[in-house]
């Protein structure tokens, strides 16, 4: 949900330090915008002088550990990056585009020195809430910084009832409050500096991702350049799925997680020429649920039961109509070790609130009875042209010297990596010529939109493999300087934040091959094959 950070060696090669000539903005200024008129929005501001932020407690935080999708633990738990914040501006503001909308956002406005750019903020679940550790690492990045709570407050545990009766909300949420966040923000942004910004990005992953390709889609001039991970794209067949993948997951015990594990490493880890614990091709792996079926005799406990190879099987295959057609892709191979996260009740509690709170308006819906022929047809009649924005149509935004950046962790068990593999096979076609095979095309979107994959990674971060990416540097560069990047640095830590894994992020359909010698563990050792 917010630009990842890599130490400074890892993305020096990519870094440029920008200042950008604006008159000097005082504590008088940052008062000032409070009397700043903007259509149908209100403002407030004030000086924060740093170093140490204390964020407002958000909606529903005492529930975050059971409701990560909706209030991320993130703004709960204390965190470093409000302990040694420079002095900001910080402008809070309220948008009424048509009577019940309600967009709350921030912008935070380094007094000194401003890069000169604008950085709009993705969010995560149905969030409900400013994400403040986005806001915070654009500042120490030198952003003026803009986050939105999407046009709703938090409700737990149901996420989505916030959208019961309330249309007008979930059009905010679908593609409204990005949007009128990034005109007001950037309103604010020429009034405290003089000047419009130079630049303007987008980051953003999970829903952040899925409104970072609405903005491309729907409003392609508001940003030079977005950056879309894990997107939560075709939101309607994204819970459908969600919702599948819980029932099937939840016949999995917890302790058969790491018998699954340990049986798809033995099977396709060595595949990339390396053994490091990561499936590098899960499109390659060739594990099938039924090779762990008990034998007679054998300890259960070590191989799966005949109805949990079915679960396995349709984690795999994915949620599906009654004719067989796919109403979204399954989960990769890879995926096991956070398969308990695929079970999670929080991910449910998600999935089913599209259903009866903006579906159905009726809050005692039953994921357990879901029809996916009646209901996920029913969603999108109703909001499908709201919520399952993830349009290939970007034409204009390409047009306009946009570049996007897309990842997404092989090992994400919430958002299926096939998914947006999918979106890039038809983002290529779409703009293919006549004639292209596959890798013409792809060749030829990538000149604005590159796809980039990092095995072992979990939901927007996380996992054993190389889980922060550089991609707001690479962005920049491609950008700014037209240096369109082939591979983006990646880094795990270890659990005492010690650098222990470094790796190159290959441009889609490459990836990083073992050169067959050298640290298993360094990025020099691999290249993109």
């Amino acid at each position: 949900m917010c630009a990842l950070r890599v130490p400074l060696l890892v993305a020096a090669a990519l870094c440029v330090a920008f200042t950008h000539p604006v008159r000097a903005a005082t504590a008088a200024d940052c008062a000032g915008l409070s009397q700043l008129k903007l259509p149908g929005t209100t403002l407030a501001a004030a000086v924060e002088p740093g170093p140490r932020f204390t964020p407002p407690t958000p909606p529903g935080a005492s529930m975050a550990a059971r409701s990560a999708p909706a209030v991320s633990a993130a703004q709960v738990a204390p965190n470093p990056l409000f302990a040694n914040l420079p002095a900001f501006c910080r402008v809070q503001g309220a948008i009424h585009p048509v009577p019940g909308s309600d967009i709350r956002f921030e912008v935070w406005l380094p007094l000194e020195g401003w890069n000169g750019k604008f950085q709009g903020t993705g969010n995560g679940g149905y969030n409900g809430a400013i994400v403040y550790t986005a806001l915070a690492t654009g500042l120490q990045d030198h952003y003026a910084t803009a986050n939105t709570d999407m046009g709703h407050v938090a409700t737990v545990p149901d996420p989505g009832r916030w959208a019961l009766h309330h249309p007008e909300r979930v059009v905010d949420e679908g593609y409204r409050a990005q949007h009128e966040t990034a005109l007001k923000a950037k309103a604010v942004v020429q009034a405290f500096y003089g000047s419009k910004p130079s630049r303007s990005y987008f980051v953003g992953c999970s829903a952040g991702g899925w409104q970072a390709l609405t903005e491309a889609n729907r409003y392609p001039h508001d940003y030079d350049g977005i950056i879309a991970g894990a997107p939560a794209s075709q939101v309607v067949h994204l819970h459908a799925a969600q919702i599948w993948g819980y029932l099937a997951a939840r016949s999995i015990p917890a302790s058969k997680v790491s018998v699954i594990a340990n049986a798809v490493l033995a099977r396709c880890d060595a595949k990339d020429g390396v053994k490091d614990g990561l499936v590098s091709d899960p499109q390659g792996c060739d594990f099938k649920p039924e090779q762990l079926a008990c034998k007679a005799g054998q300890d259960p406990a070590s191989c799966l039961l005949p109805a949990e190879v079915t679960a396995l099987q349709q984690l795999y295959a994915g949620a599906r109509f009654q004719d067989g057609s796919q109403v979204y892709p399954g989960w990769p191979r890879g995926f096991e070790p956070a398969l308990a996260m695929a079970g999670s009740d929080a991910v449910a509690a998600l999935g089913s609130s599209t259903f009866k709170d903006m579906v159905y308006d009726n809050p005692d819906w039953d994921l357990n009875r879901i029809d996916y022929d009646r209901d996920v047809r029913a969603a999108d009649a109703k909001i499908g042209a709201t919520m399952n924005d993830g349009s290939v149509d970007l034409d204009a935004f390409r047009k306009a010297g946009g570049k996007l950046i897309l990842w997404h962790g092989w090992s994400d068990p919430l958002i299926s990596t096939l998914h947006t593999v999918e979106y890039y096979h038809q983002l290529a076609r779409h703009f293919a010529a006549a004639g292209d095979d596959d890798a013409a095309a792809t060749a030829r979107v990538s000149d604005f939109a590159r796809l980039f994959l990092a095995p072992g990674v979990y939901h927007c971060g996380g996992g054993p493999g190389p889980n922060v990416l550089a991609t707001l540097p690479a962005l920049e560069a491609w950008v700014e300087q037209g240096v369109a990047p082939e591979s983006i640095p990646a880094v795990h830590h270890s659990a005492a934040g010690k650098v222990d894994r470094t790796r190159p992020i290959c441009a889609f359909p490459r990836r990083a091959r073992y050169d067959g010698k050298g640290d298993i563990n360094a990025a020099a050792s691999f290249s993109c094959k």
